[in-house]
């Protein structure tokens, strides 16, 4: 399915058409090692669309992964605005941006972290319950995504002891439990097989497409740069190109 996708990959729409779910305007960001100023990020502007399945690749240190976690709210900015969905997310407390975060925002790591006293199913409801909702809600929604993602025979299983394909999966559930606008993956192939890496990109192509989620993806695999709509390459602190512009 990777191959027809990136053969037949759709074309971008007119984006006049589409609407802006993520603004991001002057984004600077440095930090300071010893007496030195580093600047990984280096005046990004960037817009993504609801439509989007965004490929964000470039050589490692260029900034991908930082712009992610900013994104995210999880780093600060040194300067620039971003706002998700008309929030503008620095001027929200950190608090708030928590849990603006954990409501509106589903992420996917290259190593999932794992609560290991608890099993898969546990794991991907603790987003609800530290959310507030009941634990029988929690666990019943947990079990639909799983069965949704065609996982549900691995509830009972510790994450630990899966595959790591198989751990992936689980994490895409959890990033999705809480019905985000946006899922951002960070390297979500880096640890996997071929097979285990094409199955998990086609679930976020099949979230894309049929569930109208909007995808943030970062790779360095070559393969999976024409899997979404649309390709941002970054090089030193900066958006190069962007078949989007």
């Amino acid at each position: 399915m990777i191959e027809e996708r990136n053969n037949l990959q759709a074309k971008s729409t007119d984006p006049k058409q589409r609407e802006i779910v993520i603004e991001i305007e002057r984004l600077h960001k440095r930090f300071k090692v010893g007496k030195n100023i580093i600047s990984v990020l280096k005046g990004i502007d960037l817009e993504i669309y609801s439509t989007d399945f965004a490929v964000i690749f470039g050589p490692s240190g260029c900034g991908k992964s930082t712009l992610l976690n900013i994104i995210l709210g999880i780093d600060e900015p040194s300067s620039g605005t971003v706002v998700v969905r008309e929030t503008d997310l620095f001027k929200l407390l950190p608090d708030k941006r928590s849990i603006f975060r954990a409501k509106k925002m589903g992420m996917v790591h290259q190593v999932p972290y794992w609560i290991k006293s608890l099993n898969v199913i546990e794991n991907v409801a603790m987003p609800l319950i530290i959310e507030g909702h009941n634990e029988k809600n929690a666990v019943a929604k947990a079990k639909t995504v799983l069965s949704k993602l065609e996982i549900g025979e691995l509830a009972k299983q510790i994450p630990t002891q899966l595959s790591s394909g198989e751990q992936q999966k689980v994490g895409l559930a959890r990033a999705l439990v809480t019905d985000p606008w946006i899922i951002l993956a960070d390297e979500p192939t880096g640890n996997l097989d071929t097979k285990s890496g094409d199955e998990l990109m086609n679930l976020l192509q099949v979230l894309n497409k049929v569930q109208k989620r909007t995808i943030l993806l970062v790779t360095h695999n070559e393969k999976y740069w024409n899997c979404g709509n649309r390709r941002i390459e970054m090089e030193d602190g900066q958006i190069v190109k962007d078949n989007n512009r």
